[in-house]
């Protein structure tokens, strides 16, 4: 694969149904079961180690009641590259990527660290209009 080819990460996929599942409070076994799969093929999408089909994907996406964008939330890997001079919204969707499958104490220290770093940029630019 080229150095800047962009990849699915099976194993995002992976971790975000396994998140959206335990939101709803479902067991693997359940969910498979719903589907009509058998459950160690189910974990085996989970863990990432078998590729999945847009038309399964849809159908996990309405058994757990989310959309299936939620599903595949960062799970293009490589390809273009955030640039500093993007704007605000390409950063809100890199970082948002950055944060799928982190645990809620990482992402609150993410936004800690963006609002502290938004925080020293306005003083900084109040010491300039001051001077």
């Amino acid at each position: 694969m080229a150095e800047n080819q962009a990849h699915i990460s099976y194993s995002t996929i992976g971790r975000n149904i396994r998140a959206a599942r335990q939101r709803v409070s479902l067991t693997q076994e359940a969910l498979a079961e719903k589907l009509r799969i058998s459950h160690l093929h189910f974990g085996r999408l989970e863990r990432g180690e078998r590729p999945i089909s847009l038309e399964l994907l849809a159908q996990i996406a309405q058994a757990l009641d989310v959309r299936l964008d939620d599903l595949l939330s960062g799970c293009v890997v490589g390809g273009a590259r955030l640039e500093p001079s993007d704007d605000a919204q390409a950063l809100g969707r890199a970082v948002a990527e950055q944060a799928t499958g982190c645990s809620p104490r990482a992402r609150a220290l993410m936004l800690s660290m963006c609002q502290s770093i938004a925080e020293y940029e306005k003083l900084a630019d109040d010491k300039k209009d001051l001077a």
